[in-house]
């Protein structure tokens, strides 16, 4: 998984949600049971396309207690992607890092997430599962509107977060520059601009505030919505993105994967690196033009 580099060079990385509130699949959250066969249609129906169109994915598995934690765990590296583990409160995510040590998954796993406030014991449990890939919040909820800015994020990195990770024994993270509400998309953007142009592999979980445009209540307007505010984010750096619940990838793929290939033509991709890249798109758009156009003489 190659993230970062040129905008165009390596596509995103997308990631979808299972086992959040609200998902249709749990039946009960507290014990993690779960109609299996449905929550792995949609998830299969998202990987057949991001193969098919070359994009990385991953799963962000949320996690809302104890219990939960080892049937979502083993259900969910049945894909063998990565995983980010999620907890609802410091002690589930601490208790699911370990899990996921005990069961093999470090070197799917990241941690999902290390906060300003994460206590020692995750930290602890990170270090000792393993797990040397976290996601970075850069986002203080002490410090609200000093954390919209790009400035603010960075000294978070540098002061508090880059420190917890290298404690808990890190070597890879992505820093997540937090979306609050669709306004704030805005704000994510230039965070995610600045940020980038450090160095850092930034991206965010858009979800947070649009995983409401769902088809049943705006119909067909529901992705094209969801794709553009996904294309605006890759646009100003986003290099991975939480974008909802498992499923709806397959509303946003093409769309995601005809900018990419732009931004490869942009970012002189060399030949041999656009076979194993959304590309592909552009290909079969430009041999059905061709088909079209003989038709039409």
């Amino acid at each position: 998984m190659r993230l970062g580099g040129r905008l165009g060079e390596n596509p995103p990385l997308m990631i979808g949600s299972i086992f959040y509130r609200g998902d249709r699949r749990v039946k009960d959250h507290e014990r993690g049971i779960f109609d299996e066969e449905a929550e792995e249609r949609l998830i299969e129906s998202d990987l057949k396309l991001a193969y098919e169109l070359n994009f990385p994915y991953a799963l962000d598995v949320i996690i809302t207690s104890r219990k939960a934690v080892e049937p979502y765990l083993k259900f969910a590296s049945r894909f063998n992607v990565p995983l980010l583990v999620d907890g609802i409160d410091p002690e589930v995510r601490a208790h699911a890092y370990r899990v996921a040590g005990e069961l093999g998954l470090s070197d799917l796993a990241i941690a999902n997430a290390i906060y300003p406030d994460s206590t020692e014991e995750e930290l602890d449990a990170i270090r000792s599962s393993g797990i040397r890939r976290a996601v970075l919040v850069a986002f203080d909820p002490k410090n609200a509107l000093e954390s919209l800015k790009p400035e603010f994020k960075l000294s978070l990195l540098e002061e508090k977060l880059i420190p917890k990770a290298e404690e808990a024994g890190i070597e890879e993270f992505l820093v997540d520059v937090v979306v609050l509400d669709p306004a704030s998309l805005a704000s994510v953007a230039e965070s995610m601009s600045f940020l980038r142009s450090r160095g850092y592999v930034v991206g965010c979980a858009p979800a947070n505030a649009l995983a409401f445009l769902s088809r049943k209540r705006y119909g067909d307007e529901a992705y094209p919505m969801l794709t553009a505010a996904l294309s605006y984010l890759r646009m100003r750096g986003a290099d991975f993105m939480i974008f909802g619940p498992a499923g709806r990838f397959r509303g946003v793929a093409r769309g995601l994967a005809l900018l990419e290939s732009m931004l490869a033509i942009e970012a002189k991709v060399p030949r041999s690196r656009l076979k194993e890249h959304p590309f592909s798109l552009l290909r079969e758009l430009q041999r059905v033009f061709q088909e079209v156009s003989k038709e039409g003489a």
